[in-house]
This record gives C-alpha cells, sequence and structure tokens, in this order.
C-alpha cells in the first residue's frame, strides 16, 4: 500500500510539471539574462546584462562585428537566466 502511494506522489508530480524544467519559449524575450561571448579560441567575455534571448543575440553579434569577426570564425555566445539568485540559472541560448 505504502509502495502504491509512493508511485502515485511521484506519477503525479511528474505529471503536473513540479520543479523548474525547461523555460517554455514563449518566455525568452521576457526574462533577464547575462551574456557571455567566445572567441573562437574559447576566450570568454562577459558582455553584460540585457533582457530576453534576442536583446542577448544582438549583443553578441553587434561585439563580433566590433572586433571584425564574421560567423566563420567560429565565435559564439550564451544567454544565462539571471534567476533565484543565480546569474546563470539556465542556458536559454
Amino acid at each position: 500500500m505504502i509502495l502504491r502511494l509512493v508511485m502515485f506522489v511521484i506519477v503525479m508530480g511528474i505529471a503536473s510539471g513540479c520543479g523548474d524544467g525547461t523555460l517554455p519559449f514563449s518566455q525568452y524575450d521576457k526574462v533577464d539574462v547575462n551574456v557571455y561571448f567566445y572567441f573562437p579560441d574559447d576566450r570568454e567575455v562577459f558582455l553584460g546584462e540585457t533582457r530576453g534571448a534576442s536583446s542577448c543575440g544582438a549583443m553578441a553579434h553587434n561585439y563580433a562585428a566590433t572586433n571584425n569577426l564574421s560567423r566563420s570564425n567560429r565565435w559564439s555566445y550564451i544567454c544565462c537566466t539571471i534567476e533565484k539568485g543565480s546569474s546563470c540559472y539556465r542556458k536559454i541560448r
């Protein structure tokens, strides 16, 4: 009987979407993010904080252009959500 109760609680928790999980795509431009740029040699540069994934991408592309880097130079960036006291709670890009 106890095992059934435990299994029920686990299944209901999974079914109800408990926990933080993945940020819904509809929220990507509504969340504050930190922007990190990566040069082809993996050097990291913190570009700052902004609102949303679109703005994050724009900041990274502008930084690349300022440094005369085209996309073929294999630079990259990430957008980290600022949530729950963390400066990189989720990577949304």
